[in-house]
Formats: structure tokens, sequence, C-alpha cells
């Protein structure tokens, strides 16, 4: 396969590291959880680490974007609009589940693990950055040799 452009690989990178970085936080938190801790905890850490895997979602987007083999032209349009809507729709929904885990922790607990906070955050960060990156990210198709 041939790459088309390089900027989806980069982007992809970071998202799938993050996307790691934080269902893997999530875990750790879930399994380092005293015995007395309020039950909703675990959902605010499912909520955070869905949207880690949405964001993980995004970031394979960027793969196939990233590698994708160039056909003709009307096909290339069709398959890059369907990964610009993707990438949009996984930065709704990160959007939307870390900030129900966010409230939910705030209703539960107060300002109380930084951990979830940061996580939250850096999984909406990355997720618009990866949507506003494939969105406005100009998909060249090299020149067609007779």
């Amino acid at each position: 396969m041939r790459s088309i452009s390089s900027a989806p690989r980069a982007i992809a990178a970071v998202s799938i590291v993050v996307a790691f970085a934080v269902i893997v936080a999530m875990i750790s938190l879930g399994f380092a959880a005293p015995g007395n801790v309020h039950p909703m905890y675990y959902f605010v850490l499912i909520a955070v680490g869905g949207g880690g895997f949405a964001l993980l979602v995004s970031g394979v987007l960027a793969v196939f974007a990233g590698s994708r083999t160039p056909t003709t032209p009307a096909r290339d349009l069709e398959f890059f609009a369907g990964i610009r809507r993707g990438a949009l729709a996984m930065a709704i929904v990160v959007t939307v589940v870390d900030a129900l885990g966010v409230l939910l922790l705030l209703r539960i607990a107060g300002p109380g693990s930084p951990v979830v906070f940061v996580a939250a955050a850096a999984t909406w960060v990355c997720a618009i950055v990866t949507a506003a990156g494939l969105s406005r990210q100009p998909f060249r198709r090299p020149p067609i040799r007779p």
C-alpha cells in the first residue's frame, strides 16, 4: 500500500498512544480502588475509558486514511468523506462520554481523582485535534500515469 499523506499517520499515532494510555490508566484505577469506594466510581472509569476507546477508533480511521491506495476520484472523495464523518462522530462520542464521566465523578466524590480529569481532558483534546486534522487535511491523489 502506498501512503497518500503522512499527516494522517502522525495524527493516528498520537490518538492511538493517548487512547492506550487512558485505557490503561482507567483499568489501573479500577484495580487500585479501595473496597469502600462508591459503586458509581466504576461507571466513571467506564465512561472515561469509553472515551479512550472512541479515540482509539478515531486513530484507526486516521490509519485507514493514511494508507489508502488511490482509485477513481469519485470513490476517493466518498472514502475520505466517510473518514471525516467517522472522526467527527468519534469526537462527539468522546465529548459526551467524558463529560458524563466527569460530571458523575463531581457528583459522587467532588474534585477527587485528578487522574480522571487529566484522562478526560487528554482524550477530548486528542479527539478534537484528530477530527479537525482529518477534516482539514487535503488528501492528495498522485497523478495517474498512462
